[in-house]
């Protein structure tokens, strides 16, 4: 049996259930391991938590597949320890997260909730003295320079930004390369692109928004743990920090009530950098057919496989 602890696309749903029969939990707040018997294999995308508690409540799993990129609600080490193969869809989120990044970046350099909110309103007037922000000429920091970040820093050059970075990465990058306290003291558009670890958990917390240039912007479509959102908040109602474009959060979905969501100069998105037409069905897909081939006995695309 193949336990998916979320939705997946129809045709990855339709290779899976060709393989398998295919359980669906319905609420995972609610989910309980025992009341599902025979799993040969685990599959989620962002929401579902698959921890070594988890995985040892099934001693017929076989694989678990995360129908996304990073892997951090899903524990590899203990997968491995358990001779648990585990595949995910590293790379093809790239071109899609980086058309996000760059949304975000306009929406909040153009106040764009605010001038929609106004128009929808009956407030055309609005535009008497309204002032965005151009993005040409501006210098967009970069934290983080994989393959999303690399893509961010061609379209930034495009639109006439002046690109820097900062990264661990030891070969040469398509971008001067800074240390972190210079990127934070000279950019307008800071983006983050760090996976989330313990070293990146809090990167972005009062100090660090302390030394950002004032009214600067931050994006995140990386994970929400990586900025500290009680600090944002203080920064945007202090008026030191221009604008927050994020689409994570921590916790996801935010607890109700949460202050940085009423603030204007932010734009949140519910973790949907990834679903459009192109790249949500290939997110899917590939994983899903990694995991019925596991589960017939033969090697999966390696392209897929984690490890």
């Amino acid at each position: 049996m193949i336990l998916l602890l979320e939705t997946v696309h129809d045709d990855a749903h339709e290779i899976l259930t060709a393989a398998e029969r295919v359980e669906l939990v319905s609420d995972l707040a609610t989910f309980e391991p025992q009341d599902y018997d025979g799993v040969r294999a685990i599959v989620t995308r962002g929401r579902g938590q698959v921890t070594a508690e988890l995985m040892a409540q099934f001693p017929e799993l076989e694989v678990v597949a995360r129908c996304g990129a990073g892997l951090d609600n899903v524990d590899t080490a203990a997968a491995a320890d358990a001779g648990i193969a585990v595949v995910h869809a590293p790379g093809l989120t790239t071109s899609t997260v980086a058309e996000h990044a760059l949304m975000l970046m306009l929406a909040v350099c153009r106040r764009l909730n605010e001038v929609d909110h106004a128009v929808k309103n009956g407030d055309w007037g609005i535009r008497e003295g309204f002032l965005g922000a151009e993005l040409r000429g501006k210098r967009l920091g970069i934290v983080g320079f994989g393959a999303i970040g690399s893509r961010l820093a061609a379209i930034g050059e495009v639109l006439g930004m002046d690109v820097v970075c900062t990264t661990r990465r030891t070969h040469s990058v398509a971008a001067p390369r800074i240390d972190f306290e210079e990127l934070l003291r000279t950019s307008d558009v800071i983006q983050i692109c760090v996976p989330l670890s313990d070293e990146t958990r809090m990167m972005f917390g009062a100090d660090q928004l302390a030394l950002m240039r004032p009214h600067a912007v931050l994006i995140n479509t990386a994970r929400g743990p990586i900025v500290d959102h009680d600090a944002v908040a203080e920064a945007l109602e202090s008026g030191r920090l221009g604008g927050y474009g994020a689409d994570v959060w921590d916790p996801e979905p935010p607890t109700p009530g949460d202050r940085l969501l009423s603030r204007p100069a932010t734009v949140i998105t519910p973790h949907v950098a990834g679903l459009t037409d192109v790249t949500y069905r290939a997110i899917c897909v590939g994983p899903a057919e990694a995991v019925v081939s596991i589960l017939d006995g033969h090697d999966a695309n390696p392209a897929y496989v984690f490890g």
